[in-house]
């Protein structure tokens, strides 16, 4: 959702004024900034009569209280990019793509990201999570729905396969790999460490990682042995959703990711190619059918949560 104010106008605004129980004429008005401040207030942030991602988290979480109290009900949130941004023809889903984003950890962010692209690239889930900076939680484990009705959008970067049209993506919020130290490329185009430390890690962007937030790999994996650990509540309502999923499309979840960690352990996060993953439909990784990306990482944490479902 975009970020509102005083004179904006749109679907959007009606949306806002149906969270906030005010009469839903579209227009952002003197009344609706009051009822913004109001929230505001209710809920301890800084009242500037704004709505940008962080109100629109709690006004949504706040009316899933009301109105959702059954948890299955209220697993996930609406939070749907613009039309554009994705194909509006419903499919019959077969498999579950798992995926991170390489980004920061506020869900609502990413999509609006995605909406403002011309290209339809997306996935239909987002989970939240931590900050790198360790300072900032209020996203971990919210989960997101970006794309409505089955609809669909590329997730995969493999061409135009029935895999996009035939499979949910699921986004983790996370930056991925993590090297120890960081390293610029200098004048001769020779990488050079303008950081080291024995706990200083950063982001492929330079930003530097809490320690807290890093995981190192008992192997290497594709190259690299630390990676933005995923949270505690990630895995706990990315597994609620997997079996969500699992129920509402009839997909074998323990089929796929899972049985190959059975049977290779780590290895079956590697490149394995598509026609297997159409073969044998479940659950699998995007770096199971694309060699360029590294998610999702072979984390514990992960592969406890793929073994136990």
């Amino acid at each position: 959702m975009k970020t509102l104010k005083l004179n904006s106008t749109g679907q959007e605004v009606k949306q806002l004024q149906l969270l906030l129980n005010i009469i839903p004429d579209g227009i952002f008005g003197p009344q609706t900034e009051q009822s913004v401040i109001f929230f505001h207030k209710s809920q301890n942030i800084i009242p500037d009569g704004i709505v940008g991602p962080i109100t629109w988290s709690l006004i949504y979480d706040g009316w899933e209280m009301i109105n959702n109290p059954n948890e299955e009900e209220s697993l996930y949130t609406p939070y749907y990019l613009p039309n554009h941004a994705f194909h509006n023809q419903p499919t019959q889903k077969k498999s579950i793509f798992l995926h991170h984003t390489e980004g920061w950890q506020n869900p609502y962010c990413v999509i609006d990201r995605w909406g403002e692209r011309p290209h339809k690239v997306a996935t239909e889930f987002i989970i939240g999570g931590q900050s790198i900076h360790n300072d900032n939680s209020i996203h971990d484990g919210k989960i997101l729905q970006a794309i409505p009705n089955n609809c669909w959008a590329w997730h995969l970067g493999i061409g135009n396969q029935p895999l996009h049209r035939e499979s949910i993506g699921i986004e983790l919020c996370s930056f991925g790999k993590i090297t120890k130290g960081y390293f610029e490329k200098d004048q001769n185009g020779i990488p050079k460490p303008i950081a080291r430390g024995k706990n200083s890690y950063f982001t492929y962007v330079g930003q530097e990682v809490d320690p807290e937030q890093v995981i190192e790999l008992d192997a290497p994996f594709r190259g690299y042995n630390y990676f933005h650990e995923y949270s505690f509540d990630q895995l706990k309502l990315l597994k609620k959703l997997l079996l969500h999923l699992a129920e509402k499309h009839n997909i074998d979840i323990r089929e796929g990711l899972p049985n190959l960690i059975r049977k290779e352990g780590v290895k079956a996060f590697d490149l394995i190619g598509t026609k297997i993953c159409i073969d044998s439909p479940g659950v699998w990784s995007h770096g199971n059918v694309n060699s360029g990306k590294f998610d999702v990482s072979p984390q514990e944490g992960l592969l406890e949560m793929l073994l136990g479902l």
